[in-house]
């Protein structure tokens, strides 16, 4: 599941100061914007907002810096090897990576709260870390798949922990809890392209289509670990399932709204997986 950049900033809130400005983290250096989610310059570490990250903005006083970086990422254009720089840009679109501390901070936590859930379905009585490994690769892939499209399309992504989501997560950790919810945070992106939003939308429920049905084809093929790869086909469906239900912040309310052809046809392959390997 992953949610729209604009729904986590919330309402800004303007400050004028007719005073030298105080640094503050979640205050933006340039404008003053409170940000609920500021964005920390790499060259000057001021903190500003979306509208003034980029070191062009806000007149970085690094900005030499900045711009002999990005001379050395140009690639040197000629019009014979065009298909070729085209190939390279994309790949390098897609190892192009980019994370923070508080990105790995916020997964970490969350990610902890999903082995807790997954080990309390045992009443934490034993340790099977391929049961683990199966069931937390479910939720990290998913959200992993949103983040590194929204950043091959060049838009600023980034996991988030939500304080109610963990809250919900950490008391389904608890072996009492007959049902189990697992929705400690989401992606953040920024796209205004519907379809690129809609693609982003829908490249986490078919990443756990395409370890469920691989966990189904492994199941024919082991039969040592028939009921791991078994749950797994079926945990990963149930996960796509739930998330393509069209409804608030899903990932299908997003596919819906952009393909419903296209969402019709990953339900349907979501429900058949999690028919398949329930039975």
């Amino acid at each position: 599941m992953f949610d729209h950049y604009f729904m986590l900033i919330g309402i800004h809130q303007s400050i004028t100061m007719t005073t030298e400005r105080k640094k503050n983290p979640i205050e933006c250096y340039t404008c003053g914007l409170v940000d609920s989610l500021p964005f920390r310059c790499n060259y000057c570490k001021e903190y500003f907002c979306s509208d003034h990250r980029n070191p062009l903005h806000h007149s970085c006083p690094f900005l030499h810096s900045y711009n002999k970086r990005i001379q050395g990422t140009h690639f040197n254009d000629k019009p014979d090897n065009k298909s070729n720089l085209s190939g390279l840009r994309n790949i390098g679109n897609i190892l192009n990576i980019k994370t923070s501390k508080t990105e790995l901070i916020h997964l970490s936590v969350a990610t902890a709260l999903v082995i807790c859930v997954g080990l309390s379905l045992n009443n934490y009585r034993y340790f099977s870390w391929q049961f683990l490994a199966i069931f937390t690769s479910a939720f990290l892939v998913h959200e992993l798949a949103h983040k590194f499209l929204a950043q091959y399309y060049g838009s600023w992504s980034e996991f988030r922990a939500e304080i109610y989501g963990l809250i919900i997560t950490a008391i389904s950790a608890l072996p009492i809890m007959p049902f189990k919810f697992i929705a400690p945070g989401a992606v953040m992106v920024r796209l205004n392209d519907r379809s690129k939003f809609g693609r982003v939308a829908l490249i986490g429920p078919l990443t756990n289509l395409a370890m469920g049905f691989s966990f189904l084809i492994l199941a024919l093929t082991y039969d040592s670990y028939n009921p791991y790869f078994t749950v797994g086909a079926s945990f990963n469906g149930w996960i796509s399932m739930f998330n393509l239900i069209p409804m608030g912040i899903l990932d299908g309310q997003k596919i819906f709204d952009w393909n419903k052809l296209i969402w019709a046809a990953a339900m349907a392959a979501a429900m058949a997986l999690f028919i398949i390997g329930y039975l």
